[in-house]
């Protein structure tokens, strides 16, 4: 029972990374019967399963951030590569989105490298940081046996493989994009492979000097979230920023920008993770890296606050959780965490 919050916390907290973008209706997802089925019994158990499977190898391996990340790439390949199947789509076409720049051999290149970091970040290392910094005490214990994590590792090849399914016997033209599938295929393993290499930072490494203090660090992350992300830049219409983003600027280039899109936000996710790789760092520094990356998707939630869309909502349900964190860390610096360690040392 007492594994309990923290499993509700993440199953119902990581699905509403859909409502955060718009990429599902909430009001529809409640009211439509079709909209309601596809949302319950395929979107949320694509999150649900994998971020507690996710959660589960970052505490069995003994693993934290980088590996974390890692783990999220691969995931990213899994919702977009094998289940949505948006790496093979032509869109985004928006002049602001590339126009469908970089698509070679039948895949969205610029898409693939964007839509994989950005999972990597939101979809998966948000709810699972936030959750050991809101329950301390589960930090290093497993929530799912070995049996357990076999059930959930088949339910998500079922989910893989029925939709595959029904997409190659119903579509033709879905079956030229068969071999396509190693990509996904080869990223996800890409990703296991280096979450089970990368080191654990040595707790005596803490980061320290001007860039550790948190509002360093919230701004870092901030930058960082919005460099990476420059080439879909105009996916979050936040008042901040205006019509001529970067990435309208770079797509203007043509052809060349989509290798440029292709390339650059990797470098700049392989810098991230061999930052944290590196350094350990204090619960409060990791929760500013949470809330700088998590800055620039809640304003544009927020900004746009569509109410049946449910985007503000699920806007103020992470801002919620960031502030609860927050109000723990602090609680925690008075004495020693359920976890056996203080805010103000290394996870």
């Amino acid at each position: 029972m007492r594994n309990a919050r923290p499993i509700l916390f993440l199953v119902l907290l990581t699905p509403c990374v859909e409502f955060l973008t718009g990429s599902t209706s909430f009001g529809a997802a409640v009211t439509i019967p079709s909209a309601a089925f596809t949302f319950f019994l395929l979107t949320w158990p694509s999150y649900a399963f994998p971020v507690l499977l996710i959660r589960e190898a970052v505490v069995a391996w003994n693993k934290w951030l980088a590996s974390l990340l890692a783990l999220g790439v691969s995931y990213g390949a899994l919702n977009e590569g094998l289940l949505a199947k948006t790496y093979f789509a032509v869109t985004p076409t928006s002049p602001a989105l590339g126009g469908g720049e970089g698509r070679w051999i039948g895949i969205n290149w610029p898409w693939v490298t964007e839509i994989t970091l950005f999972h990597m970040i939101v979809s998966i290392s948000v709810p699972i940081v936030l959750s050991f910094l809101i329950f301390p005490e589960s930090r290093h214990t497993r929530f799912l046996n070995d049996r357990t994590v076999r059930w959930f590792l088949g339910l998500v090849g079922f989910e893989v493989l029925g939709i595959l399914a029904l997409q190659t016997l119903f579509s033709v033209s879905f079956r030229a994009v068969l071999p396509l599938l190693l990509l996904p295929v080869g990223i996800l393993g890409l990703g296991i492979y280096l979450a089970r290499r990368l080191p654990r930072p040595d707790p005596a490494r803490v980061l320290r000097g001007r860039f550790s203090r948190t509002s360093w660090l919230i701004l870092a992350s901030l930058v960082f979230f919005f460099v990476t992300f420059i080439p879909v830049l105009s996916f979050f219409p936040v008042p901040f920023v205006p019509d001529w983003v970067p990435g309208m600027l770079l797509w203007r280039l043509g052809p060349a920008a989509a290798i440029v899109a292709t390339i650059y936000p990797i470098v700049c996710a392989a810098l991230a993770i061999r930052f944290l790789g590196q350094f350990s760092l204090t619960e409060a520094q990791t929760l500013s890296l949470v809330t700088g990356a998590m800055l620039l998707p809640l304003t544009t939630a927020i900004a746009v606050h569509d109410i049946p869309q449910g985007d503000w909502f699920a806007a103020l349900i992470y801002i919620g959780c960031i502030i609860v964190a927050a109000r723990r860390i602090r609680a925690r610096g008075t004495g020693p965490s359920p976890g056996g360690t203080r805010p103000n040392t290394a996870l």
